[in-house]
């Protein structure tokens, strides 16, 4: 018995594509599959602004150290009569710099963030007899970075 099919059923049968399903599957994949990846794009963007801007504090306060080194007097009093030579030390700020317009040496705007330079000095009997004063340098931009530098200048009498 030989069985002949018409056009209209070899057509119907024959059909290639993908079901609705099919599709929908497929598309349900793919958004899952791009959502991470856009979570990764956003992550790493945030990584690098961290980055930057803690790149930013670890540079200011080397250059700032080397800048204290450099010119002491610029940023506090650095004679032997200095009270505020002793262990404890104290720390300078935008809001109590000694010298006339120091304000600007204390805070840095870098990239539209404002970094807070302070310093603290101090002066141990052993740093007296070297002539020595031990300099900590802080650079903070608020809740973002935080970058401590510590060095030593030469006593000046």
């Amino acid at each position: 018995m030989i069985v002949v099919r018409s056009k209209v059923q070899k057509s119907l049968t024959d059909e290639t594509g993908f079901t609705l399903v099919e599709v929908l599957a497929s598309l349900t994949i793919l958004s899952i599959i791009l959502v991470g990846v856009f979570n990764l794009f956003i992550f790493t963007n945030e990584a690098a602004v961290s980055n930057n801007d803690r790149l930013v504090a670890i540079n200011l306060g080397q250059a700032t150290m080397e800048r204290v080194k450099h010119n002491p007097s610029a940023y506090f009093d650095n004679s032997s009569a200095n009270s505020a030579l002793t262990e404890v030390g104290k720390t300078y700020t935008a809001a109590n710099c000694e010298k006339n317009n120091c304000e600007s040496l204390y805070e840095v705007l870098i990239n539209d963030n404002t970094y807070h330079i302070s310093l603290t000095v101090s002066q141990n009997s052993d740093e007296t007899k070297l002539k020595l004063i031990d300099v900590i340098v802080t650079v903070e931009l608020k809740g973002k970075a935080n970058h401590k530098v510590e060095g030593y200048i030469t006593y000046v009498e």
